[in-house]
C-alpha cells in the first residue's frame, strides 16, 4: 500500500461519475508522507510524562481561538477504486473548548462544509450530485451514526492538536507515553475501557525540543487506523503565544482517500469593524444549507 499523498493541481474531476465524490470529499482529508530520518537516532535523557505534559499544555493553553485560510489538494478513492483529484481553498474557524467550521471550495463550486458546535455537528456536500446536509445532536453521536456520515467533525478536532492534555493520568481515556529514539518523539496513546476489554482510541507523537504534535493516529474499536495525520511547519498564531501546524497530510486508510492542506494568514481572529471571528455566531448551524435533502443522524 502506497500511503505517499499525491501531489496535484488539477481541478475537481468527474464530479458526475462520482455521487460519493463529496461524501469523499469528507475522506478527500488524506495524504500521508513518509517521515525521512534526517538525524542519528537519540539516546539522551528525556522528560517524565508529567513534565512533557506540561509543555504540550504551555502551548496548547495559549490557543482560545483561530482564524485562517487554506489550500488543499485531495485525492478520493470511490467504492470501485476508481480516483478522482481536486484542490481548492477556504476557511478554518475554531474555538474552545470544541467549535469547528472547515469550508473548501474552488473558483467554480463549492464543496462542503464540516461544522461542529455546543449542540451539533454537520457535513454538507453542496455539489449538485449529492447536495445533502448530515446532521445530529453531538451528545448522541453513536459509531454506527458516525458511519453515516462522510467525516466526523470531532476528527478533524483531534488532527488539530491543540486540545490541553488532561494531568489526571488516571480517568480514561487514560494516556501511556514512550519514548522513540529513531525519530526523536515522545509517543502518547489514550486508551479506553469497553464491557471486555481496553482498546487504544488515538497516538500522538510530539517532537522532543519543540514539544508540537507531528502525528496523529485514530483507531477503531479493533486498533485499525481509521485516520492518520501528519503535522509539520508550525508557526505562532498572530495575536497569540500559541503555536499551530500548517501543513496536514490526511490519509484515511479504509478508502486510501488522502488529502494534503496548507494553513495561510493564522490569526487569533479576523477583525472587521467591530465584528470579531470567529465568535459564536460563526459556529451556528445552517437551519436551510442550501442543499436539497438533510439527513439527521440518530
Amino acid at each position: 500500500m502506497n500511503d505517499e499523498p499525491r501531489s496535484s493541481s488539477a481541478r475537481f474531476m468527474g464530479m458526475k461519475t462520482l455521487p460519493l465524490a463529496v461524501v469523499a470529499v469528507v475522506l478527500h482529508l488524506s495524504g500521508c508522507a513518509k517521515v525521512e530520518r534526517q538525524r542519528p537516532p537519540y539516546f539522551g535523557p528525556t522528560e517524565a510524562m508529567a513534565q512533557v505534559v506540561r509543555h504540550v499544555n504551555e502551548n496548547n493553553l495559549a490557543i482560545d481561538t483561530i482564524w485562517a485560510r487554506h489550500s488543499f489538494e485531495a485525492t478520493l478513492v470511490d467504492d470501485k477504486g476508481k480516483s478522482r483529484t481536486f484542490s481548492g481553498d477556504g476557511n478554518l474557524l475554531f474555538a474552545k473548548p470544541d467549535n469547528l467550521l472547515l469550508t473548501a471550495k474552488s473558483t467554480l463550486i463549492n464543496f462542503f462544509e464540516i461544522g461542529i458546535n455546543d449542540q451539533r455537528y454537520w457535513f454538507t456536500a453542496f455539489p449538485d450530485e449529492v447536495s445533502t446536509q448530515w446532521y445530529g445532536d453531538k451528545d448522541k453521536l453513536t459509531d454506527a451514526g458516525a458511519r453515516q456520515i462522510p467525516i466526523r467533525p470531532d476528527l478533524l478536532l483531534e488532527v488539530l492538536g491543540v486540545s490541553a492534555i488532561s494531568e489526571d493520568f488516571m480517568t480514561p481515556p487514560a494516556p501511556t507515553m514512550r519514548f522513540n529514539n529513531d525519530d526523536w518523539s515522545y509517543m502518547f496513546i489514550w486508551n479506553k475501557p469497553l464491557t471486555n476489554r481496553w482498546v487504544a482510541e488515538k497516538e500522538v507523537w510530539y517532537d522532543k525540543d519543540t514539544y508540537l504534535p507531528k502525528l496523529v493516529e485514530l483507531f477503531d474499536a479493533n486498533g485499525r487506523i481509521i485516520l492518520r495525520a501528519y503535522l509539520s511547519d508550525h508557526q505562532t498564531i498572530e495575536g497569540s503565544k500559541g503555536k499551530i501546524a500548517t501543513r496536514y497530510s490526511l490519509f484515511f486508510p479504509d478508502t486510501k482517500s488522502q488529502m494534503s492542506f496548507h494553513l495561510s494568514d493564522i490569526r487569533k481572529e479576523l477583525v472587521k469593524g467591530r465584528v470579531h471571528i470567529p465568535n459564536p455566531a460563526s459556529f451556528a448551524f445552517p437551519e436551510e444549507p442550501g442543499v436539497k435533502k438533510q439527513i439527521e443522524i440518530k
